[in-house]
Formats: C-alpha cells, structure tokens, sequence
C-alpha cells in the first residue's frame, strides 16, 4: 500500500482499495465495440504499469455476487478477447462451477460473496454489465460491505433520440442510467456533452444531483487480437475516403450516398476517389448495406468484421475521413484519425467537436451541401490535405489510456466536498503495493 494510503488508513478499518470490474469483458464473445475498447485499453494498462499494481480485478457472478480474479485471468482476456469463439467465463466454467458451489454454501451461512472491505472503491467502466434483475443485488452487496461504486456512461442517446431503438431497449438503458445515478459516486461521463445530458437526466428521473466527472478518452488504437474469421484482405487499390463507424441509421451513411452521388455528377466517376466504410452491423444494417453498395456507381465500399491491425492499415492509407454522425456520446474514429495524422470531416453534434477540436472542418449532419463542399476541396486539393496534416502533426497530441486513465483514478479518489452527500476523500494511490486481492474469500486463476 502507498505510503500516504498507509497513513490515511493507519487507526481505521478502510482498505482504500481500488477494485476494477471486468464483468462486461469476462462475459463477452465476438467482435469488440467502442466501450470494450475503453475497458480494455485501461485493464492492459492497470497491467502494463507497476503504478497500478495495488489495483485488483474481480467480476460479477449473479446469484453468488463479485468474485476476485488474479492478474493473469485479466491477462488472459485481454489476450484472447475478439479472437475466442467463447468468452473467458465460458471457457472457464467447469472452475467457476466449483467455486460457485464453495460460495453458495458460504452465502447461506454469511451472505452473498464479496472480496471487499469496508472503505475500498469499485471502478465499473462497462456500460450494462450487470443483468437487470441483479442490479440491487450488486447494490446490496455494496452498500453492505461500505463499498464505493464508480460507473461511467458514455451515453444517453437511447433516452435523447428514442426513435432510433426498439422500446424495450430504451427501457433497459434507462434502468441502468438511473442505477448508474442512484448509487455511483462519483459518476464519470465520456465528454461534456454526455455529462450535460446525464445532469438531465438526473433532474427528469428526480433523482439527486451527483459529482460528475468529464474524462477524455484515448485515442490511440490499441491492437487487440483479431478474430480467427477475419482475412486478410488486400488495401483498396484506387484512393479512398474512409468512414469508420457501425452500420445504422444514427451514423448517417445515406448523407454520404447523396454526396458521392454529388461528386460522381459534377467531377465524372473516374475523379471521385473511393468512399470506403468500414465496421458492424447494427440494426436494420443489412439493408444499410446493400444500399451502400448498389449507389454511386459503385464508388462506395464496405468491410465488416475489420481486425485492429488492418483498420490501421486503412487509416495509414487513406486519403482523409469523414464521420457525419448525427449523436455520439464521443467520437472515437475521430481521435483515431487524427493520431494516424490524417483530416477528418465530421458533422457539428453532441460531442465531435470536443473531439476534434480546430483541426477537424465540421457541417450540419442534415446539410449535404456543406458536406459536399468540404468533402470535395479535401478530395481534390492535394495542397490543402497536406496543410491539414502538417497543422495536426504540429498541434495533436495522441491521448494514450495512461492519460485516460490517470484523469480517471484522480476522479475516483477527489475528496467529497463536506456540504455533499459520500464517502471521505481518499489519497491518490502512486506507488507499488500487494498485486493480489485479499485472500477473505475463494478467487479464480
């Protein structure tokens, strides 16, 4: 334990423990998404560096309540995670089953499983990680133990743009936005504009107002194993135009199609470069799809299921991207193409600015006469691309997940002004302590 942390602690039951949960990444199997991306990028991190070596890892089992896990399962699925048919849980389920069965007789006898102490700290950066109808259980466990819980949103889109989902979707974000404001403290948010959006929510839902925290994200991208169907495909061989985004109607695929259209009519088809799209199939992203692929004279192209390393590639080789979405909670392609150097052009909402910042040229997502206009002076004045990128590799600096997630860990532990409701402050944790979790109840390996 750091040597302030000993002191804060000395005469007191607190542990001051920082626990983070990897229950959203313990479950999961398939592609990964912007938040897995966060979650990862900040577990590899809390590895990678000793500074982090007191923080411990654990994960939510329903029925049984939170179990501890050492750092090489966190490891292994980092590791293994987008390149697995199964998730890390379901690999490891004959184990968890025996340990299951230990805790089960526990919990009847002393309740339900929590490695904690009173005083540590629970850091949740997944976005619904906990099925619904254990919320209060995971609050219960909580609360009892005199455990601190922080969550992140990166969102409220669901409750802002509800036309956009199916209503028992929004029904499930909005219980987990209002257990996110009932019990978390502080609550992290992606970028102010999300923060804006929550402080709403907080006084539509009449609950209390609550400390909120803007943390930037990184932008670096990170690479993480790719999946075993993803094949490696040759680099388009004309210049392109690259859109980094899933495929649904929020990321505003069809202004582009009507753009593309656009240049094809007043430069000829032979001019127009590309425009390359590349991501997930989200709702109704099928058709999207096939709509993509049938317009502008076949200008436009897709790739799904793109691995890390070749998206790289894609952003080191591109022309400039674009990203017209009409709502983010951030906007990460957008950080990621300017740390590979390159301009984007991205619509003016919700959170892209904050994003991009003056390097980037924005437009109305409705405006397809603006967008043609910026998309077609970057396409055609090889003079103004290079100035762009020179401006960017002057002025950009790559926010990195050690950034990210020292903002995040000085958010965590800010001491509670006195007049507000939470626990005391603690001390920022800086230097080298146990890497283990306290042995006060069964683990995984």
């Amino acid at each position: 334990m750091p040597r302030k942390q000993q002191s804060a602690a000395a005469g007191s039951s607190r542990s001051n423990r920082l626990w983070y949960d990897m229950t959203g990444l313990a479950y999961h199997s398939g592609g990964i998404t912007g938040i897995q991306r966060v979650q990862l990028g900040v577990a590899e991190q809390l590895l990678r560096d000793r500074r982090w070596c007191d923080v411990t890892f654990c994960y939510f089992e329903g029925r049984v309540g939170y179990r501890a896990i050492r750092r090489a399962a966190v490891a292994e699925i980092v590791k293994t995670i987008g390149s697995a048919a199964v998730s890390w849980h379901a690999r490891n389920r004959s184990k968890i089953a025996a340990v299951r069965r230990l805790e089960r007789s526990l919990a009847k006898r002393v309740g339900r499983g929590a490695p904690f102490a009173r005083g540590d700290v629970l850091l949740n950066l997944g976005f619904s990680t906990y099925r619904e109808r254990y919320r209060d259980l995971a609050g219960e466990i909580l609360a009892a133990r005199g455990v601190r819980y922080v969550g992140m949103i990166y969102d409220l889109l669901m409750v802002t743009h509800p036309e956009w989902w199916e209503p028992e979707i929004i029904d499930l974000h909005r219980a987990w936005f209002s257990f996110t404001g009932r019990i978390s403290d502080p609550i992290l948010c992606c970028s102010a504009a999300t923060q804006r959006d929550f402080e709403w929510f907080l006084a539509s839902a009449q609950l209390p107002p609550r400390r909120i925290h803007t943390i930037r994200l990184a932008d670096g991208l990170s690479l993480f194993a790719p999946s075993p169907s993803h094949e490696v495909r040759p680099p388009p061989r004309s210049p392109y135009v690259l859109y980094v985004s899933q495929f649904d109607v929020r990321k505003n695929h069809r202004l582009l199609v009507d753009v593309w259209q656009r240049l094809v009519a007043e430069y000829g088809a032979e001019r127009v470069p590309e425009l390359l799209c590349v991501g997930r199939a989200g709702f109704g992203g099928a058709a999207l799809v096939r709509e993509l692929e049938a317009a502008a004279d076949g200008l436009i192209r897709v790739r799904q299921e793109v691995s890390d390393q070749e998206l790289a590639r894609l952003y080191r080789d591109c022309l400039f991207t674009v990203y017209p979405s009409f709502a983010e909670g951030w906007g990460l392609p957008i950080g990621e193409s300017l740390g590979h150097g390159k301009y984007c052009v991205a619509s003016s909402t919700s959170s892209l600015p904050e994003v991009g910042g003056v390097l980037v040229d924005y437009h109305d997502p409705t405006d397809v006469a603006r967008a043609a206009d910026l998309i077609a002076r970057a396409a055609f004045d090889a003079d103004f691309r290079a100035a762009r990128e020179a401006e960017i590799r002057r002025k950009y600096r790559i926010r990195t997940w050690q950034d990210a997630l020292a903002e995040i860990v000085r958010a965590v532990w800010e001491p509670t002004p006195p007049e507000e409701p939470g626990q005391p402050g603690r001390t920022l944790p800086t230097g080298p302590g146990s890497p283990d979790p306290p042995a006060d109840g069964p683990r995984l390996d």
